[in-house]
């Protein structure tokens, strides 16, 4: 089964990275990047009449300006809960802090947090449970 992703990260390269690693595994239909995720939340919002997937897929990175991964996550969790099922959240973030993972294991709308970088097993392991 292919899927739609949602790739939200400020970094170009870590964008490259992950884009990268969703293609070679076989499993996108459709990779969104967004560096600001302000601008993804709303392409989420505005989106939710024309998802045809059942599910779809973000990597979100914890760490950015303008709305940090966090604040995404409190936006996110607001949102009907129509668009939150369409939606699994992968972490994608460079911090171990246990603080930091933590503080996300808080949030149900979570599937995987994942430490950069991403590879391919990485990314395998995660996207295996939603095999159907």
């Amino acid at each position: 089964m292919k899927y739609p992703f949602i790739v939200i990260d400020d970094s170009p390269i870590d964008c490259l990275i992950v884009k990268k690693v969703i293609g070679f595994s076989g499993k996108s239909s459709d990779v969104k990047v967004f560096n600001d995720a302000t601008l993804a939340l709303r392409y989420i919002e505005s989106n939710e009449e024309s998802l045809s997937a059942s599910i779809s897929f973000i990597t979100l990175d914890i760490m950015m300006p303008i709305m940090n991964g966090f604040e995404f996550l409190d936006k996110f969790i607001d949102l009907p809960k129509s668009i939150q099922e369409r939606y699994k959240i992968i972490i994608l973030s460079l911090s171990n802090n246990e603080h930091t993972i933590k503080r996300l294991q808080k949030y149900k709308v979570i599937e995987a947090i994942v430490e950069k970088p991403i590879t391919m097993d990485k990314f395998a392991a995660v996207i295996g449970k939603f095999q159907e």
